[in-house]
């Protein structure tokens, strides 16, 4: 009974449903939420050729990442971004859970035109966890915020 229980309770979450009517199953939990910062900071490994996470730190073949989460995209003063980013920001993107999960699964697809050349995280989890690292290292406390998409 234990066994149909759990294989019941699993298909309703695969399928988004509730056993419990009122009760929004976790299948409906933010997608970038969840992640792992130590999984993340490994994650992190593949972006620290470009980028830093240092508060106050410098600039490097990206932007540097210390106040990503929140911050509107193509905005760091001293960094050159590409005119599609630029514009991205224009329009109102602002870096959160969310809006970083979807574009570190292509970034070129999310922003064409960006100068970024990494192909992506194809693997919700990896985004998950590079997503809580950059929240820890960014000391970003309690919920991270999902973040605006461009208008």
């Amino acid at each position: 009974m234990k066994s149909l229980l759990k294989a019941s309770a699993s298909l309703c979450l695969l399928l988004g449903l509730s056993l419990m009517p009122g009760i929004v199953p976790l299948a409906h939990a933010d997608d970038w939420s969840g992640g792992d910062a130590v999984k993340g900071e490994k994650v992190f490994k593949k972006c620290a050729a470009c980028h830093t996470v240092t508060e106050g730190g410098p600039n490097m073949i990206g932007p540097h990442l210390s106040g990503v989460l929140g911050r509107k995209a193509g905005t760091v003063s001293d960094y050159q971004y590409s005119s599609a980013m630029r514009a991205k920001g224009a329009a109102g993107l602002v870096w959160g859970g969310q809006t970083l999960f979807d574009y570190l699964k292509s970034p070129r697809a999310y922003v064409p035109g960006t100068m970024m050349s990494f192909a992506g995280l194809a693997r919700d989890d990896d985004r998950r966890n590079l997503i809580a690292y950059l929240a820890q290292a960014n000391k970003i406390t309690g919920t991270v915020p999902a973040g605006e998409p461009a208008k």
